[in-house]
């Protein structure tokens, strides 16, 4: 007799809470199923009246379908779902008493509401569950004039495995596709903290860690691009900063067409960008330049017709002779500016 294991707070388009409602419906009617077999394997050798046969019935097989409705006509369906698995949860208490508390069948329950309050809550939850299980058990024993059989018998023993059985193998399903979803975004997450929305390359923090690591491995064998946007603050003073959005897009789409395996690039700052070449000489590093700069200088911006833009970039192959990161990149910086003095739209190489 279960519930959807998921806690969510958060507010749902409309095909999240299709979903929500579709799991929770499918979740309940399961449970409440299994869990009337059980039951009814025990009311079957208690000679219970058609009353309490007519309690299950409506519990077990028409109740998922009453609260599904519930839920979905509810302007809040989690917080209305979560009520309704509190009427589940004093459901159970109810029917322990009026089983008599026969033993397997009791331990099934408390078991199986145990694991969906945990899942669904925590200990606060738990807490507050068997607090309302054992009140509406004590009432509904006492109304019953405590009746008390604890022996379990064979078919109440065979009634109880297909929820022993089937609930925690559910439960398990759900929790492990929880658990990639989470993973899923997790790694999303990740990744987009590390990535600059706007060119798509690495923001800074994530280049220089990368920067640092290749210093630490494979400096040898490494170069090191620096790019800088010819006039970018005259793109944004004379065509606005839609423009300039658009001019450090189309450069994150040509950096990143250039790009071979292991290699990374980043947005260094507004309208700087670098690059870090894994097992690139001097030649392979120019030629990586002269795509980026003639990709550049090729480029028309769709906002603003006829405008063209260019590039300087200057390159600093690797040695043991940088102390840290910084050097690199400032040998690199160093000649970026030789490039422009030489009159932009073009490339010099550390010496």
């Amino acid at each position: 007799m279960s519930n959807d294991a998921i806690p969510i707070r958060e507010p749902f388009a409309s095909d999240e809470i299709r979903r929500l409602v579709r799991r929770m419906h499918g979740l309940r009617t399961l449970g409440l199923a299994l869990g009337a077999v059980m039951i009814g394997s025990v009311l079957y050798g208690l000679a219970a009246p058609v009353s309490v046969w007519i309690l299950l019935v409506l519990h077990g097989v028409a109740w998922p379908h009453m609260a599904r409705m519930i839920v979905r006509r509810s302007d809040q369906p989690v917080v209305a779902d979560q009520r309704c698995f509190m009427v589940d949860t004093a459901m159970g208490g109810v029917w322990i008493a009026l089983i008599q508390f026969s033993l397997l069948p009791s331990v099934v329950l408390v078991t199986t509401y145990s694991m969906s309050l945990i899942a669904a809550g925590g200990g606060k939850r738990l807490v507050r569950g068997l607090g309302l299980m054992m009140l509406t058990c004590a009432v509904a024993a006492l109304a019953g004039g405590l009746a008390f059989t604890p022996a379990t018998g064979m078919a109440a023993m065979l009634g109880s495995i297909p929820l022993l059985v089937l609930f925690p193998a559910t439960l398990s399903i759900i929790l492990y596709r929880l658990t990639q979803r989470v993973r899923r975004q997790n790694h999303l997450l990740l990744k987009m903290s590390r990535i600059d929305c706007l060119s798509g390359l690495l923001n800074r923090r994530s280049w220089e860690e990368a920067v640092n690591a290749a210093m630490r491995q494979r400096i040898d064998t490494a170069a090191l691009l620096l790019i800088d946007i010819d006039h970018f603050k005259r793109v944004n003073d004379q065509c606005g900063h839609t423009a300039g959005d658009e001019v450090v897009r189309q450069l994150g789409a040509i950096v990143r067409g250039v790009l071979r395996n292991g290699d990374l690039a980043g947005r260094y700052g507004g309208d700087e960008f670098g690059i870090l070449l894994d097992g690139a000489d001097a030649v392979v590093a120019e030629r990586v330049a002269e795509r980026i700069r003639e990709g550049v200088a090729c480029s028309l911006l769709e906002r603003v017709p006829g405008m063209h833009c260019t590039v300087s970039i200057g390159i600093a192959q690797g040695h043991p002779g940088f102390r840290s990161a910084a050097d690199w990149v400032k040998a690199a910086d160093a000649a970026m500016y030789r490039a422009k003095l030489a009159g932009r739209n073009g490339f010099a190489v550390a010496s």
